[in-house]
């Protein structure tokens, strides 16, 4: 019988690299990230009156609506916004379908997935001709990036064959509307994170598969959005996707390092209780920043820590930084005419003086 947990955990790797990119500097988020404990569930067992994390049932349905609107009866709405967008040419016509069951499609789990994933990738490097797409290819990274494994599902991609050589272009489907120039950048830059994280995946795969000489990943990548107002596809086509390919490289080599520290300590996670990774995430060190409040469910927890520390992180990244380490208390002290007690204060003061010339 398969297991469940770890089928969640491999799907989920998109989104735990995500988290894990956010806020590196934190223990416990590392900790989180790579061992799949949610932080929701941290943050309740350290305060159970904070809110349920989970995604709108809504926003998810339509998602998945949408994907089916674009693969159902041979993909031909799919096939024909791609030739529209010039993603792939006029006569591309090939379609392979890599969903799994639970989404729709017809492979069993994430192991068939995963199977027919790096079967389809081998049959391009050994010469098989496909101009198209290709809805859902799972691949497996060969690598200890996350605990226990890290497996991505990369909504769509386009296939062509350029010399005879096959080159493959990574392809991201949102629901939000495409706004043209309108469209939220910050909606617009997870999109391209995702879609170079995918690159790199494919690059890594290719790689471990003998495949890199014969099979190659374009450095751009297109966008598959809603037309304002309703469910139709709107392609935006040649998204340069190099400086995301190059933080999803460095990135997966620091989680690289932390999962393997954490393994040397902790174990791979598959032997280890849930409740012992539970308390290895609530007992790693923290470090609050600005962009904390915006996904991390412990955020809460983590300011008012940081406040009965007079830690300037409070008022901000930018204060923090100014303050270079010296409590707000210390710093209220030296603004007040105490003297400062170190180098560190010292230089505070001068620069305090020089921002605020009033200051004695």
């Amino acid at each position: 019988m398969p297991n469940n947990k770890k089928e969640r955990a491999r799907r989920e790797t998109r989104r735990r690299f995500e988290q894990w990119a956010r806020n590196p500097e934190c223990q416990s988020n590392v900790a989180s990230a790579v061992h799949n404990v949610k932080m929701g569930t941290a943050a309740r067992r350290e305060n159970p009156d904070a809110p349920q994390d989970g995604q709108s049932v809504f926003a998810l349905e339509r998602g998945n609506a949408f994907e089916a609107s674009l693969i159902n009866n041979g993909a031909l709405v799919l096939l024909d916004a791609l030739r529209g967008a010039e993603v792939i040419s006029k006569t591309s016509s090939d379609f392979v379908d890599h969903r799994t069951t639970s989404n729709g499609g017809t492979l069993a789990n994430l192991d068939a997935a995963t199977q027919s994933g790096h079967a389809f990738l081998t049959a391009l490097g050994e010469g098989q001709k496909f101009n198209g797409a290709v809805s859902s290819l799972t691949v497996r990274i060969p690598r200890g990036v996350m605990l226990p494994e890290a497996t991505l599902i990369i909504d769509v991609l386009s296939v062509q064959m350029i010399n005879d050589a096959p080159v493959i272009a990574v392809g991201e489907i949102k629901t939000y509307a495409d706004q043209g120039g309108h469209t939220h950048r910050n909606d617009l830059a997870t999109a391209r994170a995702q879609m170079g994280l995918y690159v790199h995946a494919l690059e890594i795969t290719l790689d471990h598969l003998g495949l890199s000489d014969a099979v190659s990943v374009a450095r751009h990548g297109f966008l598959i959005l809603t037309h304002p107002g309703s469910n139709q596809p709107s392609v935006r086509s040649g998204e340069d996707l190099r400086y995301q390919l190059e933080r999803a490289r460095r990135g997966f080599e620091l989680m690289e390092e932390s999962a393997i520290l954490l393994e040397g300590a902790y174990g791979d996670g598959d032997d280890t209780d849930d409740i012992g990774l539970l308390d290895l995430v609530l007992s790693a060190p923290t470090h609050f920043t600005d962009s904390c409040i915006a996904f991390c469910e412990r955020a809460d927890a983590c300011y008012k820590k940081a406040l009965s520390a007079g830690d300037g992180i409070v008022l901000g990244d930018d204060v923090s930084r100014f303050l270079n380490g010296i409590s707000l208390q210390r710093a209220e002290a030296i603004m007040s005419n105490q003297q400062p007690k170190t180098p560190a204060e010292a230089d505070l003061l001068a620069r305090l003086q020089s921002q605020l010339p009033t200051l004695p």
